[in-house]
């Protein structure tokens, strides 16, 4: 063992000594032939040990080193830190590692959630003699229970909503969604569909757990975008109450995620890229800033202007429009390379942007949108029809078409609820206006006498008068668009009454005799002639 160490001694020193020649165990060791003397053998012990008190002695800095300066020995604390740099590094290495698997395979990343059915109540004992009555099945229950979520297992759906948020407003539970975009993902083939809902559709407004609310809390029904204030915006519940309005809509499809993003983010992302080359279809002007079509390259607030444009066009063309301008500026990350840059631009605009996704679940959907082709990115829209109900402009659903879209992306058949069908709509207004028919028809007769005495009689009337007259007029004008049978019967009388009042008054001066208009010059009448009145007659 002594001879052993001396030898590890010896070739560490390796300069007084020379190192034994080594032979390959096919021809045996050194010792196998060389047989050193007794001799021979105390003088290369005698060699030993000077050496090692040469170095103890360089060691403990009696004696320098020959030919070189001494190196400092490194002491315990410098040991046990050079391990524990050595250990970050390997930890460090094997993070990145797991980082870049986990990307590289989001269903991990994405599993599925789905809510804990609540228990069911236990039913009491009934009363012998007395059935028990059959407890009214809840619609949103039947229609999540056709939903087959094992199909979801390694797909993954994300509401897009785009916030119209202005800088006199800081509140976002203030605002209603401008965008709303399903995103649904299926990883194990990398294809992706957007499917648009347009923001005025006729659907019932849901809870976050996709429970139509009851008529006691306030509208069953109502535009799509009004989910996100009914929620009470993003302070409170407003992504819940989307994703859960959307979810019912679809079936009981379920949504895991949300990403809520201002209008500064679509200006901030294209600038970010450097602009998008587009080739421009309607002419914009908006806020004094005018964008003519053609092939042009666009800046982040000229893409704004062009995604936000309504007039002159309908929502449904610019739901499309919003579409072509995100397959663009796709396209263009995707051929420029700047989609891997997708995590960072994100870090750069997240103080815009609201979301529960993690930091690796949107490198990872990066990933996934760098390898996957824009054959793969499929556009959609919820088709249906421009409807007038209640003085109100609403997207009347075809829930037929929809059933099929969702047939296809899906690969599921639900039956959707028929209440929101715009076939069904439009029969419900129908008949809510043969229930008012007479209320209708006398307000229409008391509007038709106001326009018959301004257009033919204006010179005539006082301006306290006149001023009244038409302010009556303009609130039964909105109760007739309305619809509603509470205001109609409201603001049919007083105005009937006025018009009534004033052509007595014009038939005493015999201006209604061949119901001419007078002239300009043509004594108008008296300001008392008809009296003054702060309220409506009635």
């Amino acid at each position: 063992m002594q001879n052993d160490q001396d030898s590890r001694k010896i070739r560490r020193v390796g300069k007084d000594v020379p190192a034994a020649p080594q032979i390959d165990e096919q021809y045996g060791t050194a010792q196998d032939f060389v047989q050193p003397s007794e001799a021979a053998k105390q003088a290369a012990d005698a060699a030993v040990q000077r050496h090692l008190a040469r170095e103890q002695a360089q060691d403990e800095g009696k004696m320098p080193r020959a030919g070189k300066r001494r190196k400092k020995k490194m002491g315990r604390t410098g040991r046990v830190i050079l391990w524990v740099l050595l250990a970050l590094l390997v930890v460090g290495g094997v993070s990145l590692a797991k980082f870049y698997y986990d990307i590289s395979h989001p269903q991990s990343l994405f599993q599925e959630e789905t809510a804990t059915p609540a228990p069911s109540a236990t039913p009491a004992d009934a009363t012998p003699g007395i059935p028990t009555p059959t407890p009214t099945p809840d619609p949103s229950e039947q229609l999540l229970s056709q939903a087959d979520l094992e199909f979801m297992k390694n797909r993954v759906n994300i509401l897009m909503l785009g916030i119209d948020e202005s800088t006199e407003r800081a509140n976002w539970g203030s605002f209603r969604t401008d965008t709303m975009i399903l995103v649904s993902i299926d990883f194990d083939t990398s294809k992706v569909d957007m499917i648009s809902i347009p923001r005025d559709s006729y659907v019932k407004i849901c809870n976050g757990s996709g429970k139509v609310r009851s008529a006691e809390n306030g509208a069953q029904y109502g535009k799509i975008n009004s989910a996100f204030p009914t929620g009470g915006g993003a302070q409170k519940n407003g992504f819940e109450y989307a994703m859960g309005t959307v979810s019912y809509l679809l079936g009981g499809i379920p949504i895991q995620y949300y990403v809520g993003f201002n209008m500064n983010v679509v200006k901030q992302v294209v600038d970010a890229m450097g602009g998008v080359d587009y080739d421009v279809d309607i002419e914009v002007n908006m806020n004094g800033r005018k964008l003519l079509p053609g092939m042009q390259h666009m800046d982040g607030q000229a893409v704004l202007d062009y995604s936000r444009q309504r007039k002159g066009s309908s929502d449904i063309a610019r739901v499309d429009r919003q579409q072509r301008i995100l397959f663009a500026i796709f396209s263009q990350l995707k051929s420029t390379g700047q989609i891997v840059h997708l995590p960072e631009i994100y870090q750069a605009v997240e103080q815009n942007i609201q979301t529960n996704l993690s930091f690796k679940q949107i490198s990872s959907l990066a990933l996934l949108a760098m390898q996957m082709d824009t054959t793969q990115l499929g556009r959609h829209t919820v088709d249906g029809e421009f409807l007038n109900m209640y003085g109100i402009s609403y997207w009347g659903l075809h829930t037929g078409k929809l059933e099929t879209m969702i047939k296809e992306i899906f690969g599921i058949s639900v039956s959707l609820d028929s209440d929101v069908n715009a076939s069904n709509v439009r029969a419900q207004i129908q008949a809510n206006r043969a229930l008012i028919a007479a209320e209708l028809a006398a307000a229409n007769a008391a509007i038709e006498n106001a326009n018959y005495i301004l257009g033919n009689f204006d010179a005539w009337l006082a301006d306290g008068t006149r001023s009244q007259l038409k302010s009556a007029k303009s609130q039964l004008e909105d109760a007739v668009e309305a619809e509603d049978k509470a205001l109609l019967d409201t603001y049919t009388a007083p105005l009937a009454q006025l018009c009534d009042t004033i052509l007595a008054q014009l038939q005493s001066y015999g201006a209604l005799d061949g119901a001419a208009r007078p002239e300009v010059t043509q004594t108008p009448l008296p300001e008392d002639a008809i009296p003054e009145l702060d309220e409506p007659v009635g």
